[in-house]
């Protein structure tokens, strides 16, 4: 009885050690024993994920799927402007990895700058750290989000964007990132100075600066996402740079993998109406434009677009006022570029930064803008507006916008005009090479004729002063020589 209560035992244990067989067991075989406790947990995120990947429908690698699929790190709450500024104020004076922090410069809803120096009595490197302040800063992803925003400027080179230089956390782990000082004030502190507005001709000027910077940026997939008058530095001198980008780039659909958890700390009166709300949407090149647009309304109105509106569900909503309505004074052109930059639906502004610098360079030169939005057609094609289905996280809630589609066959119309254009610039520029060979050769002729005039000038002036002194000569051989008078003798009278 004893050995045989070993065997069984023996087999429980070789059954529970082997994996279940594939094949089914006879009736009268008994079942075998459970897999233990380590192995059952290991597996149940392995078969939770694969079960919610099949309700969803992904198809992807498995590591993918478990990030997709994983519960996102609670939010922690945000803090109120005074307890940051209170936070940011204690940091002053102290030393950050070899960085004295100077002085406070400001402090926004997810970073305070500082001006730093390193080394014995700040003869060192002379910067700006920003430094994450508030109990976002405990936030991984939002760190993370920050440094990856942070570098984008570095994606692309232009001399009105400052990139970054370095990054570091201190003993907490905040983060925070360092560039180069520049001898500039926001605009903002640039605004607190003036008695009056910005005049028409330098918010022109503003804005041609840093559409120039974000037509590039734009053109490497960057965009800025937080343009506000307190990242818009002006020199002494009136140029502009930009700085403190926050988008990272790459941002893809708004899964719950890929959330801007910082977009909703920095909501405010330049936000554009999609980055408003509960669940802001993805920046855009639009975007840009929008908060760009509402820094010009503030320089030239020193007011914001939608007034006093401070509610986050509010200003989603809310259309910007004609700037002519707070802004009498401004031209006509001008407050064409602006209300049409600060359009309530992001199809409705400008297709680009590109179109926008154009046109603000045509009011400066006094001309009429053209106002291209991302919904008329080009003379490439004809677009129109499909709807795109974007989750936004869960498989149930769906959110619809609209994205612009390009018909990839052009019509015949198209063709011809486009023929048409093609050959009228072959012969304008036929027309011109001709008309440079015919200057070309007329200058030339007329110079030949010019010096072969100079030249018989200069040798019949030669010939007159020749023969003037040939005379003179002649004059001096023959010309009579007067006669010598006599000395009379000396009288005895005068003798001694």
């Amino acid at each position: 009885m004893t050995e045989e209560a070993s065997s069984e035992t023996k087999k429980r244990d070789e059954a529970s050690a082997e994996p279940a067989p594939l094949t089914p067991r006879s009736p009268g075989a008994a079942p075998p024993a459970a897999a233990p406790a380590a192995k059952a947990a290991a597996a149940a995120p392995s078969e939770a994920t694969d079960a919610a990947a099949a309700d969803s429908g992904d198809k992807g690698p498995v590591s993918i799927r478990s990030l997709s699929t994983a519960p996102p790190e609670p939010t922690p709450p945000s803090m109120s402007a005074r307890d940051r500024e209170a936070l940011a104020k204690k940091r002053v004076g102290s030393t950050l990895k070899g960085w004295r922090l100077a002085r406070l410069l400001g402090v926004g809803p997810v970073c305070a700058a500082f001006e730093s120096f390193r080394g014995a009595d700040d003869s060192g490197d002379h910067v700006v750290l920003r430094v994450m302040v508030g109990n976002i800063a405990t936030h991984e992803r939002a760190r993370a989000m920050l440094l990856r925003g942070a570098y984008a400027s570095n994606r692309f080179n232009h001399p009105r964007v400052i990139p970054v230089i370095g990054d570091g956390t201190d003993a907490d782990g905040t983060p925070f990132v360092v560039r180069p000082w520049i001898d500039a004030e926001t605009l903002d502190q640039t605004l607190g100075k003036l008695d009056a507005p910005m005049t028409e001709p330098q918010v022109l000027r503003m804005a041609e600066q840093v559409l120039d910077a974000l037509e590039i940026a734009h053109s490497h997939g960057i965009v800025h996402g937080a343009i506000t008058s307190r990242n818009i530095l002006v020199t002494p001198r009136g140029s502009v740079r930009l700085c403190d980008f926050s988008v990272p780039p790459g941002m893809g659909p708004r899964t719950s993998d890929d959330v801007d958890v910082l977009a909703q700390r920095r909501v405010g009166p330049f936000s554009a109406p999609e980055r408003c709300g509960d669940e802001p949407g993805p920046a855009s090149e639009q975007s840009d434009i929008y908060m760009l647009a509402a820094c010009m309304y503030y320089a030239i109105a020193r007011e914001h677009p939608r007034g006093k509106v401070e509610a986050v569900a509010e200003l989603a909503r809310a259309a910007a006022r004609p700037v002519r309505q707070v802004a009498p004074k401004v031209s006509e052109y001008f407050a064409m570029v602006v209300d049409h930059a600060l359009s309530l639906e992001p199809e409705a502004r400008f297709e680009s930064a590109y179109a926008m610098l154009g046109d603000v360079r045509r009011v400066m030169a006094g001309r009429k803008p053209k106002l291209g939005d991302a919904r008329k057609p080009v003379p490439s094609g004809s677009f129109s507006a499909i709807p795109l289905s974007v989750r936004d996280g869960s498989p149930s809630s769906q959110r619809s916008s609209s994205i612009l589609r390009s018909d990839l066959a052009p019509s015949s119309a198209t063709h011809a005009r486009y023929a048409a254009s093609q050959q009228w610039r072959g012969n304008m520029g036929l027309i011109l090479a001709i008309a440079l060979l015919v200057g070309i050769a007329t200058f030339v002729m007329v110079r030949e004729k010019v010096e072969e005039n100079r030249a018989q000038e200069q040798e019949e002036l030669s010939k007159k002063q020749q023969q003037l002194q040939q005379k003179k000569e002649h004059e001096a051989l023959t010309a009579p020589v007067p006669p010598v008078s006599p000395v009379p003798p000396a009288s005895s009278a005068t003798l001694p």
